[in-house]
C-alpha cells in the first residue's frame, strides 16, 4: 500500500495546478475555490489514522507554495499553512474522537458542518498568523462568501469520492440472488 502516497502527492498537485490556472476563472468576487483544502479535508475525512497526518502536511505545502499573500519584507514565510492545517487536523481528531463518526455511513449532512467549522477554523488561525506576523488577510463577508463556494464544491468531491471509491469490497461482487 506504499503506492497511496506518492497518488496523494500527485492528487494535491494536479488541484495546486488547477487552483492556479483553470479555477482561477470562476471567481466571484475575487474569490477561487480553495481546491487544496477542499481535496484535504475529503481525503483527511475518509482516510485512516496513519495517513491523516501526511495529508495535512501535504496539503499544506502546496497551500504555501500557491499562497502569494503571506509576503513579509519581500520574502515568503513558508509554513504557516503546514501549521494551520496541522492545527486544523488536530482539532479534526479532537472532533472525531467525541463523535465517534461511524465508519459505514457518511453522511452529507456529517461532512458539510465539519467542512464548514474545518475551513472557517483554518481561515482563523491564518488571520492570527496575519495579525503576529503583519502580511494581509482579511476575514468579513469574504469568508462567508468563499465557505458557501467552497462547500458547493465539497458537496461535489464528496459525492465523487463515494463514487469511485468504494469502502465496502463487497459491492463489487456478483450478487445473484439480490
Amino acid at each position: 500500500m506504499w503506492f497511496k502516497y506518492p497518488i496523494i502527492i500527485l492528487s494535491f498537485f494536479i488541484a495546486a495546478l488547477l487552483q492556479v490556472s483553470f479555477v482561477s476563472y470562476f471567481n466571484i468576487m475575487g474569490l477561487v475555490p480553495n481546491l487544496i483544502f477542499i481535496l484535504f479535508f475529503i481525503l483527511f475525512f475518509f482516510s485512516k489514522k496513519e495517513e491523516s497526518f501526511f495529508i495535512s502536511l501535504i496539503a499544506g505545502f502546496f497551500l504555501d507554495i500557491i499562497s502569494p499573500s503571506y509576503l513579509l519584507f519581500s520574502r515568503q514565510i513558508f509554513g504557516i499553512s503546514v501549521i494551520a492545517l496541522s492545527l486544523v487536523y488536530f482539532f479534526q481528531k479532537l472532533i472525531i474522537y467525541f463523535f465517534k463518526k461511524d465508519d459505514s455511513k457518511y453522511l452529507i449532512f456529517y461532512f458539510l458542518p465539519l467542512f464548514s467549522l474545518n475551513f472557517i477554523l483554518y481561515n482563523a488561525i491564518l488571520y492570527l498568523f496575519s495579525i503576529i506576523f503583519g502580511f494581509g488577510f482579511n476575514i468579513g463577508v469574504n469568508l462567508i462568501i468563499s465557505l458557501i463556494y467552497n462547500l458547493i464544491f465539497a458537496s461535489i468531491g464528496f459525492y465523487i469520492y463515494k463514487i469511485f471509491v468504494k469502502k465496502d469490497r463487497n459491492e463489487n461482487q456478483l450478487k445473484l440472488f439480490s
